[in-house]
């Protein structure tokens, strides 16, 4: 794959794992107005996600729904923290949690949301950060620091992300309430799955 082509496909990837991050925190009118002007044109995973929101009228609605979903006060229907799924438990802070931190730690990030280290969003943006690092070796053509970012990827989905992104999804397409949120779930699984298979079937780069 030439670098062009490459570079071109890396940024597809970071701004597609923020913006699946941006849209699991509470919703607002001002996310909604992002997501309905997305470019239709960078891809399926962009204009899904900006249909879907313009079919969303209802912001109070989405919000009632996502906190059944993902918050509470009750039973969560589609827990968002990876240890409820890779530890098979409902508790939260498993053994996982701590591995996800101490990847981020290694990483030289602090988490400042009061959010587990393993919340979907935070593993959705640390994939964004990986991917970064990457398109910046890629840039500055230090092959060695690029490759060895998309191995952090591919490891991180591995042993974390990828792992358990399936049976998430799959508790949000059951449980949703809004077509806004069952569609997100199919494209996150589906993305990040397709993700996971591209990264596995990567050539070590060169620039």
């Amino acid at each position: 794959m030439e670098s062009k082509e490459f570079l071109f496909q890396e940024n597809y990837r970071r701004d597609a794992y923020k913006l699946l991050a941006d849209c699991y925190y509470l919703p607002d009118e001002e996310l909604i107005e992002i997501l309905r002007s997305l470019d239709k044109s960078k891809g399926n995973l962009f204009s899904g996600i900006a249909e879907s929101a313009s079919l969303t009228s209802d912001i109070e609605a989405l919000r009632i729904d996502y906190s059944r979903l993902f918050i509470g006060p009750y039973r969560l229907l589609a827990p968002p923290y990876g240890s409820v799924y890779l530890e098979n438990t409902r508790r939260v802070m498993g053994i996982s949690t701590l591995d996800v931190r101490n990847k981020y730690a290694d990483e030289g990030l602090r988490i400042d949301i009061k959010e587990a280290p393993d919340h979907i969003a935070v593993e959705l943006e640390f994939m964004y950060y990986l991917i970064s690092k990457e398109v910046e070796a890629a840039l500055s053509s230090e092959s060695i620091g690029a490759t060895s970012y998309l191995k952090k990827q591919q490891d991180f989905l591995d042993a974390h992300l990828g792992r358990w992104v399936s049976d998430f999804s799959n508790n949000i397409d059951i449980n949703a309430e809004t077509v806004f949120y069952r569609d997100l779930a199919r494209q996150t699984k589906s993305f990040i799955e397709a993700d996971l298979k591209s990264l596995s079937q990567s050539p070590i780069l060169a620039f």
